[in-house]
């Protein structure tokens, strides 16, 4: 008998994916070529210079009977490593980059994730910066509607 995947990790995984594309033809970055899941680390020199997070945050139950109505908030965070004269720049080319992957209508989520429920939270906002790091980066928020059966994540 094979399991399926709880739904959660399904979403995180095809986030992954679909960043993870983020290189070559239609892209202006290499950002995808490293993302991270679950921190939002401070980019090293063995690190590259760019780079994309995905931090998933709390979730809350809007409907509650057999049927759950999920809504989770995932950041998603643009990075790249301090250049006084392009570090923004570089920022700007991920934050679009991002939006591409995510956002197109062309570009389907997993068939059985309801992903249309897919939409951004709110504005992008300055990814808080500690004094002497050495990563810049702007956090992207976003929405996703799932739907769970009670005591099936899956």
């Amino acid at each position: 008998m094979s399991l399926t995947k709880p739904t959660r990790l399904r979403v995180l995984e095809e986030f992954q994916r679909r960043l993870a594309q983020i290189h070559g033809d239609g892209f202006h970055t290499n950002a995808g070529h490293k993302v991270f899941v679950g921190e939002s680390p401070e980019l090293g020199e063995d690190d590259p210079v760019e780079a994309i997070a995905v931090l998933p945050l709390d979730d809350q139950i809007v409907h509650h009977q057999k049927k759950l109505q999920v809504l989770w908030p995932i950041e998603v965070h643009a990075l790249t490593r301090v250049d006084p004269v392009k570090a923004w720049q570089a920022v700007e080319l991920i934050v679009g980059d991002i939006k591409v992957a995510l956002e197109l209508d062309d570009r389907e989520f997993d068939g059985d994730i309801a992903f249309p429920g897919l939409e951004r939270l709110s504005g992008t906002r300055t990814r808080p910066r500690e004094s002497g790091s050495r990563t810049v980066g702007v956090v992207l928020p976003y929405l996703v509607r799932v739907q769970e059966v009670w005591g099936n994540p899956t």
